[in-house]
């Protein structure tokens, strides 16, 4: 049969095209997961700044009342707000400056917050969440590392495919 593989065409038996089939699916599956964990690895970086965030949310608030501009998201990501906390609170944030320390994305997160996720329920859902993300980024890297791992979860996908569009033949 006649084929384009690897770019150029070709004249290929059976095997070779499902050979090729089989590399393709790998390679789309591949990038699947790929983009599935850098998705969970971004929602992991949000989540640990929100948990972190939920320690120090006093001081925050304060760091945002102090703000004259709504850029605030960038000061508490470098730690620039902690001048512009009170001189009481100024003592105890000396104390703990790495809490402070927030990323570009995890500072905007925390100021689109709501005050509603502050509630001890919110918080440990946001923990639950937090575990799940981490258990989905383990699975993810252990399809992505593992050939056997792959292969599992490319023939459960194949099976659903199967279950959903078989049809029973009609003919003897």
């Amino acid at each position: 049969m006649l084929a384009v593989a690897d770019g150029r065409p070709e004249t290929l038996s059976l095997k070779q095209i499902i050979e090729h089939h089989v590399d393709f699916v790998f390679e789309i599956t591949t990038r699947k997961y790929k983009t599935l964990l850098g998705k969970e690895l971004e929602k992991k970086e949000i989540q640990e700044g929100l948990i972190k965030a939920c320690d120090v949310i006093d001081l925050i608030i304060e760091i945002l009342r102090g703000s004259e501009k709504p850029g605030a998201g960038k000061e508490m990501s470098c730690g620039w707000g902690i001048r512009r906390a009170s001189a009481l609170r100024q003592r105890q944030v000396e104390k703990r400056p790495k809490k402070l320390q927030f990323t570009e994305k995890q500072a905007t997160a925390i100021l689109d917050m709501r005050l509603y996720k502050l509630i001890g329920l919110e918080i440990e859902a946001l923990q639950a969440e937090y575990e799940q993300t981490m258990k989905n980024i383990a699975l993810y890297k252990d399809i992505l590392d593992h050939y056997d791992s792959m292969a599992e979860v490319i023939i459960k996908e194949l099976d659903a495919i199967k279950k959903e569009y078989s049809t029973k033949r009609r003919t003897s």
